[in-house]
């Protein structure tokens, strides 16, 4: 059974481990919700990845140690009224703010398209970035639906400004195809990670995949995006668009885990959760997820 814990905090912490001035990480919910195409409901996704995480074990199995009583801060859900652009520009500056304090941004969406607003204020304060990107979809169309904002359009927009590391895709249109082969990006395909499938986490720390991932970087400074339909719907079902063939639990603690070996992650987020009512599975998996990466950027 789950350590006694609860209260709105993530974790639902103590107030000596979520103290906004001592702690290191800070939660950020996005509740945004403007574009999604298929299932609906990611405006719920930050309120059930923090309800799940009073369940979640302060130990953390594999690194030994309780990383959250060092200290992990919530924020209230941001206001995320008006315009596509007037909320994304909201975000960035809510997001420099915070990272020129000296926090690790951890913003919890929501739909995807609240990254281009947290890596953008991330970059102002930490200078250049390489997005690392965890997902099912390459999301480089120009527009979609008659909106350069769309969530399918979020990698695309980020490519103006930043070089991309796409990891886990494996559905995308021609259009997308045709920017991947221009070399605007580096693509990971879920499929070569499937080649290269270990049996557990010591295997999937080792594998080709995620070296070709690292060397793909191009900048001192990285920030972590993690779609949750980029893991295999065996263990994140609920999303909005589920696609078979995405990555492991394992083999996605071993990303994180080697992102951060590396060094230079600046800040990271969990998006596109679509809680599904009667079941618990994915926003339990999502905040161990949400955990996992905090716990890093604690450790970092």
């Amino acid at each position: 059974m789950p350590s006694t814990h609860s209260g709105g905090e993530f974790l639902g912490l103590p107030p000596e481990a979520s103290d906004a001035a001592r702690a290191r990480v800070v939660i950020l919910p996005i509740p945004y919700e403007a574009t999604t195409t298929y299932a609906k409901g990611t405006a719920r996704g930050p309120e059930a990845i923090l309800a799940a995480s009073s369940q979640v074990e302060f130990f953390d199995e594999i690194e030994r140690d309780e990383p959250c009583l060092r200290g992990i801060h919530t924020l209230p859900p941001l206001d995320v009224s008006g315009a596509p652009g007037d909320v994304i520009g909201r975000i960035q500056d809510v997001t420099e703010k915070l990272a020129r304090a000296g926090k690790f941004v951890l913003a919890l969406g929501g739909e995807h398209t609240v990254s281009v607003g947290t890596i953008r204020g991330v970059a102002r304060s930490a200078g250049p970035l390489t997005v690392v990107q965890v997902d099912a979809h390459a999301d480089l169309r120009s527009e979609y639906e008659n909106s350069p904002f769309n969530h399918a359009c979020v990698m695309r927009r980020l490519a103006e400004d930043f070089p991309l590391v796409q990891i886990g895709i494996r559905a995308l249109s021609v259009e997308e195809d045709d920017f991947i082969r221009r070399g605007r990006t580096t693509v990971i395909a879920a499929r070569e990670i499937a080649a290269t499938r270990g049996a557990g986490p010591e295997t999937a720390e080792n594998a080709p995949w995620i070296r070709r991932a690292l060397d793909a970087i191009r900048t001192e400074q990285i920030y972590l995006t993690v779609d949750l339909d980029g893991l295999d719907p065996s263990v994140v079902p609920a999303v909005g668009t589920p696609d078979p063939g995405g990555l492991s639990w394992f083999e996605t603690l071993a990303l994180v885990r080697a992102l951060f070996a590396r060094g230079g992650v600046a800040a990271a987020d969990v998006v596109e959760l679509c809680p599904a009512p009667g079941s618990i599975l994915s926003d339990y998996v999502a905040a161990r997820l949400t955990y996992k990466i905090a716990g890093h950027a604690i450790r970092a």
